[in-house]
């Protein structure tokens, strides 16, 4: 996950959509925490932690997550959007929470599932985990706080999962 996506989930007090989709298991890496400490509410993030539903997770210097994180920072990759595709594409499987469009296309070269916080709004509708109205009212919130969205409607996406079920 990189730092705008948690801004966006903590800018409206809703780390708790977050928690629920990813099963309380959310990992980050130590760069992405750097970040959001400058966001607009990193104390959501910290509690996160101490709750122990979100991992910061670090990357070492001997490791090949390291060697990808070194070339994208090369590539010009910020460094929570390198941390976080470093991480995601070796090893484990992850899903790459992100909005940052170059960052998520290099994600899905590397084979990595994207989904950025329009589509995590979109899917808890989908799911009827909340109400078309919430979820709404969630996104133009964020907007209001300055995500950036090509959309203030949940609905067509929403529509779409839910037929592709």
């Amino acid at each position: 996950m990189d730092n705008t996506a948690i801004a966006n989930f903590s800018a409206v007090g809703r780390m708790d959509i977050l928690r629920g989709r990813y099963e309380g298991r959310l990992v980050v890496t130590r760069e992405v925490l750097l970040e959001a400490g400058k966001g607009p509410r990193p104390e959501a993030i910290r509690q996160a932690i101490e709750e122990g539903w979100v991992e910061a997770r670090p990357i070492y210097t001997d490791s090949e997550e390291h060697g990808v994180f070194v070339a994208l920072r090369n590539r010009g990759f910020g460094i929570g959007e390198a941390a976080s595709i470093a991480v995601c594409s070796t090893g484990e499987t992850w899903v790459f929470v992100s909005d940052d469009l170059d960052a998520r296309r290099e994600a899905r070269q590397r084979g990595v599932e994207v989904v950025g916080t329009y589509g995590i709004l979109a899917r808890e509708v989908a799911e009827s985990r909340m109400s078309l109205e919430e979820g709404n009212a969630l996104l133009r919130q964020m907007i209001a706080a300055g995500f950036r969205s090509h959309s203030d409607d949940l609905r067509k996406e929403s529509e779409r999962l839910k037929a592709r079920r």
